[in-house]
């Protein structure tokens, strides 16, 4: 959640926005972001508390949404903590894994289940033999999950 986006806005992958409302009706583009922040370290993800140095217009030239409605500060700044959270305990769940990791690529594809570094449950690790991608899912609900 940003500023300059829709609260309901939940990524153009979908068909409908969080409201129900078709994105498909206001093709090619969507009214949902009004405009980008950029953070002065580059790019887009923004720490909490940080102010942005610069916000770009999104271009959109149709109607606009009825249902549109703008985050609140203690909203974007919520979401902001969550995300930063989320990164840095897959970081911790990498760093392990790069270190489970053989190189180069195995023969055979590998699989073990490990300790999690984030909640010390069950980490399960798995390494592919055609392209040496390592996948991670820990069982304890909401800890880590990713695909290479």
């Amino acid at each position: 959640m940003n500023h300059g986006s829709c609260i309901h806005f939940n990524g153009a992958q979908n068909k409908l926005c969080a409201r129900g409302v078709a994105y498909q009706q206001f093709a090619p583009s969507i009214p949902c972001i009004k405009f980008i922040e950029k953070s002065a370290r580059g790019g887009t993800f923004l720490e909490p508390g940080e102010v942005a140095a610069e916000r770009k217009p999104w271009k959109y030239e149709g109607k606009p949404c009825p249902l549109y409605e703008e985050p609140t500060e203690l909203a974007v700044q919520a979401d902001r903590a969550e995300w930063k959270a989320a990164m840095e305990k897959t970081r911790a769940a990498l760093k392990v894994a790069s270190a489970w990791r053989v190189r180069p690529k195995p023969v055979c594809d590998r699989a073990e289940t490990i300790e999690c570094p984030v909640c010390n449950g069950r980490l399960h690790l798995s390494q592919s033999a055609y392209n040496g991608h390592v996948h991670g899912a820990c069982e304890t609900p909401g800890c880590v999950r990713w695909m290479e």
